[in-house]
């Protein structure tokens, strides 16, 4: 029986690691030519601190290259072993398919284990040393922490967005500065601007902001200001200086966001609030609550789908019952959408009286049920 245990785990092993690496080496592919590259090729980071943020994006992507790899490797092992017979034969000696799939459940769980530590602790702490140094290297150019197109929020007290860059020119740009809460305070947009971070005698920090062709708001917390033209006052030349509120020793502009936050600061700002006006209401308590839970147990849920997936993946295959690599791949790759679907959905309910944070784990349950449903019918056969 050890001999048979041994078998099997020796091949669901090699099987899930080869497939796991594979899911590692896609995402972290597009993050290293999306963030490292570009940070390197600019100049703001060393070859050395390019290295340290490659490892640092270990912890981030493997939480989510598991489940998949794991379920990729077990429909490949029990897939070729139920085309070539081995099942049916181990099953005719006398041994059940559920014995056949212990070892394999037990291996599912302890990278459970593993993969929620990764998603609690290492991963979030991963992250954040991550962006602490991406933002470091932001003294000398700020403008490489603008990706065109998408909203820049790493700058305290301002949201940034630019349509284009020509190296460290921001073409079609747009400032915000906004209070701690959030609201808009004034809006500037320019054709053409260059960031500079500069630092006073004081050593306190500043962004200067220096503009062609500027459009600022002229009232200011007036909303949304692109719906509003008339309210912009004009200057072919214009230069910004933004405190950021730090001294110079510390290094760039930082700011913490929910997916840098490990488990135990989840559970803390859980008490303490995270994002509260000075006087919250019940509601504002409520809704901040249930975001902060969300986020705790969507990472538990994806801890827990290593184990999840890998119960279902044992008698699916053994019912498919193909040695094909890409048949079994194609299976894992419909399995895994659907349950990412499901728990997505789940996230997307922002009423705290649905308790999104519960119905994130409805996926899991619901995998391990057809499992067991699954089970006992192809133990029967």
């Amino acid at each position: 029986m050890r001999l048979l245990d041994r078998h099997v785990l020796k091949e669901c092993a090699l099987a899930c690691s080869l497939a796991t690496g594979a899911f590692v080496f896609v995402l972290l592919g597009g993050n290293i030519v999306q963030m490292v590259l570009g940070a390197v090729s600019s100049g703001r980071v060393t070859s050395w601190e390019a290295c340290e943020l490659i490892a640092l994006l270990f912890p981030t992507v493997l939480p989510y290259a598991l489940p998949m790899g794991v379920l990729t490797g077990v429909l490949l092992t029990f897939g070729r072993m139920g085309a070539d017979g081995e099942i049916t034969a181990m099953k005719a000696s006398g041994v059940s398919l559920w014995r056949i799939a212990s070892p394999v459940w037990i291996l599912a769980a302890l990278l459970a284990i593993a993969s929620l530590w990764l998603n609690l602790e290492a991963g979030p702490a991963s992250e954040d040393g991550f962006q602490k140094i991406l933002l470091g290297s932001a003294q000398l150019t700020p403008a490489g922490l603008i990706q065109p197109g998408k909203l820049n929020r790493q700058f305290q007290g301002l949201l940034i967005r630019a349509e284009a860059k020509d190296g460290e020119t921001l073409k079609r740009f747009h400032l915000w500065q906004v209070d701690e809460h959030g609201k808009v305070l004034q809006s500037l947009r320019a054709a053409e601007a260059r960031l500079t971070k500069v630092t006073d005698s004081a050593g306190f920090s500043f962004l200067k902001v220096e503009m062609r062709d500027a459009k600022m708001n002229s009232r200011p917390g007036d909303g949304d200001t692109l719906a509003h033209p008339e309210n912009f006052v004009t200057a072919q030349q214009t230069v910004l200086e933004v405190p950021l509120g730090q001294r110079s020793d510390v290094k760039g502009t930082y700011v913490k966001r929910l997916r840098m936050m490990t488990g135990g600061e989840l559970l803390a700002a859980m008490e303490t609030g995270w994002q509260l006006p000075d006087k919250p209401t019940p509601e504002q308590r409520a809704t901040d609550r249930m975001r902060l839970a969300v986020q705790f147990m969507f990472r538990v849920a994806t801890a827990l789908s290593v184990l999840s997936l890998t119960m279902l993946a044992v008698p699916l295959a053994v019912a498919v019952g193909r040695s094909e690599t890409s048949v079994n791949a194609g299976l894992a790759l419909g399995v895994a959408l659907t349950y990412y679907l499901l728990t997505s959905m789940a996230s997307w309910v922002k009423d705290p009286g649905w308790h999104p944070e519960v119905l994130v784990l409805l996926p899991n349950v619901m995998l391990a049920v057809a499992a067991c449903l699954l089970m006992r019918k192809a133990a029967k056969h």
